[in-house]
């Protein structure tokens, strides 16, 4: 991790982050709760603040399945698109924060360990550290939020919530209406919007109900809007409250206006 913050450090500079920024990120590949977490190494809050934002951004493997489902019903380039927007955006977003936030960050001092192998117990201990958080605090909410999901299920209000969201999710993003309680409960989880997506449309042939348009629209609000429960309760512990509610502003105002111009924009050249 020391030499993978080392190597990327002159790139994150130009976005105005230290290299060991880098790490949080990467973590988040994987999932975004312990990513969050390891913005602990941080030590300017300004810092902490532009990487929680950026990691929570970062495809985790939850959103990985739904670009891989949904965008990759069309072609897999068409699921690396996805992931060249968004490190296009997460670029983007890094600067212009960097810009709002500006602070003269310090040069990079990192020590370069050797490689060895780590002793089983000190192993063991640093997995529980890590874990520890996110068994005490992530699993009961995701637990909680699979009892409101079956509880919509069981009295069938899919319809009334679908209804509701259409403005939106018809209006807005150019969806079908049966997606709003697929986008609504995918911050449950992120890889419950494919599940709930194909239960929804009853097929798994996406490409037959929804045009390339709304496949892309879709893929891209889901990868960029809300975080998942776990991760917002992950940014409200390191970050407080009022920071989490702010990233998940920037999240839904991103998600959004992307949505929106690949819509329109692909409507120009269809």
């Amino acid at each position: 991790m020391s030499r993978a913050a080392f190597v990327m450090d002159h790139f994150l500079r130009t976005i105005g982050l230290p290299g060991k920024a880098f790490i949080p990120m990467l973590v988040g590949f994987g999932c975004n709760v312990p990513g969050i977490m390891a913005t602990r190494i941080l030590k300017s809050r300004r810092d902490k603040l532009i990487t929680a934002t950026l990691t929570t951004m970062v495809p985790c493997s939850a959103r990985m399945i739904i670009i891989l489902g949904v965008a990759g019903s069309i072609s897999m380039g068409a699921a690396g698109l996805v992931y060249i927007i968004n490190i296009i955006v997460l670029g983007i977003t890094g600067k212009l924060m960097s810009i709002a936030m500006p602070e003269v960050s310090p040069g990079l001092l990192l020590e370069i360990p050797k490689y060895h192998l780590p002793r089983f117990k000190a192993l063991l201990n640093k997995v529980w550290f890590r874990m520890k958080e996110f068994v005490i605090i992530a699993w009961p909410l995701l637990i909680l939020g699979s009892i409101i999901l079956e509880i919509i299920k069981y009295f069938n209000l899919s319809g009334s919530i679908n209804t509701f969201l259409s403005p939106f999710t018809s209006g807005i993003l150019g969806l079908p209406a049966v997606v709003g309680v697929v986008l609504l409960f995918g911050i449950l989880r992120k890889e419950l919007a494919l599940i709930l997506l194909i239960t929804a449309l009853g097929t798994n042939e996406i490409q037959n109900i929804m045009t390339t348009t709304q496949i892309f629209t879709f893929t891209i609000f889901a990868t960029f809007y809300i975080p998942c429960l776990a991760t917002f309760a992950a940014l409200a512990k390191e970050l407080k409250w009022r920071n989490a509610f702010l990233i998940t502003g920037i999240t839904i105002i991103i998600a959004v206006v992307l949505s929106v111009v690949i819509r329109f924009g692909f409507s120009i050249f269809n």
